[in-house]
């Protein structure tokens, strides 16, 4: 019987069985996890975020991606990425003949991550990270308010604009329990960093960091993998490590990358170097298992799988793998629980309980 299902494995196109450790789809899937606005184009938005980060001298180290039916617009990061996320008819609704407002709020978005308050929502997930208090997120808002006042006065925008957008969202009301700031806190604070832009205050928004650095390189090499550069993504992110030898995503992303390019070995140990820094970083363990799996080293593939569960039980795409390693170690009535608790989880695993639940 054990020849038999390997047969049947074999025959079955691997393809679906997708053991998927690419992240070209994130910005897709973190838009739908916020359906809970933007330009006429996203041309233009693209333009309007290159607009703002020439003026503080910034590469472009975020994805831009629009989103719809958020009702607004979002600074966040996704496995060291860091995006903007923003809704098309939102933006729309602010929008008037210069579109100052819309390049106000985009440069808010900016502003939160320039300031570094975007968390890695996997942080947040996995209880790494404490939240914010609702009186660090009013700060928060403050910070990137006077970012984006400082923004809008270096490219030449008139301050109304943004004061009219503010006024559309806002209100004067007690926000003690508010995430976001009354709307004369914002006013003042938008205030204050137009004043600076205009040349009335110094500002240190250009001053480059040490982390930016690194995040040069992690963005560039970001940019490579997408155009399938990836001698050249493993190159920079290697440069990342050198400058930030804790960079945890820099390392999972270059085993990403090494296991693109079958260098199996290489990506095990980036991985491994992620957990060692990250214990609890339930994806670099599901990586790992993969690459394992491709060593068809199917004890340790299922190891790894068996950790990312533990850390996060709703990984339908861990138990379906955890699944395929338990059929090729002849483990069938186990292979099958793990193929149905996938399928209940919301993973097409039709096809392996064909083959292991009869």
């Amino acid at each position: 019987m054990r020849k038999l299902i390997y047969l049947f494995l074999l025959l079955i196109p691997f393809l679906s069985f997708s053991q998927d450790y690419g992240n070209n789809i994130d910005a897709i899937e973190i838009c739908a996890a916020m359906q809970s606005n933007n330009f006429s184009s996203d041309t233009k938005a693209e333009n309007a975020l290159d607009q703002i980060l020439n003026v503080i001298g910034a590469s472009k180290r975020f994805v831009l991606q629009p989103c719809d039916n958020i009702n607004n617009a979002v600074a966040t990061s996704f496995k060291g990425i860091r995006y903007i996320l923003y809704d098309r008819d939102f933006m729309d609704s602010l929008d008037n003949s210069t579109n100052w407002g819309n390049l106000f709020i985009l440069a808010h978005e900016v502003g939160h991550h320039i300031n570094g308050h975007s968390v890695d929502i996997i942080l947040y997930a996995a209880d790494i990270v404490e939240p914010k208090t609702l009186e660090q997120k009013r700060q928060q808002e403050l910070e990137a308010d006077e970012f984006a006042g400082f923004i809008l006065a270096k490219l030449g925008g008139d301050i109304s604009e943004a004061n009219k957008i503010i006024s559309k969202i806002s209100t004067n009301d007690d926000d003690t329990y508010d995430t976001h700031p009354s709307r004369s806190k914002r006013l003042n604070a938008i205030k204050i960093g137009y004043d600076k832009g205009l040349g009335n205050e110094t500002t240190v928004y250009e001053a480059p960091t040490h982390l930016q650095t690194s995040e040069e390189y992690f963005y560039q090499a970001y940019e490579k993998y997408i155009l399938k550069d990836y001698y050249g993504a493993v190159s920079d992110y290697t440069k990342a490590i050198e400058i930030e030898p804790n960079y945890t995503d820099a390392y999972f992303n270059r085993g990403l990358v090494k296991g693109d390019l079958k260098d199996y070995k290489g990506a095990v140990s980036d991985y491994t170097k992620a957990i060692e820094i990250e214990p609890n970083y339930a994806e670099a363990y599901y990586n790992r298992g993969v690459v394992k799996f491709d060593l068809e080293d199917y004890y340790g593939a299922l190891a790894d799988y068996t950790k990312a569960i533990e850390i996060d039980p709703n990984s339908a795409i861990a138990y379906f793998n955890r699944g395929i390693a338990k059929a090729f170690l002849g483990n069938i009535n186990a292979a099958c629980k793990d193929a149905r608790k996938a399928q209940e989880l919301g993973y097409d695993a039709s096809a392996l309980i064909k083959i292991v639940c009869n």
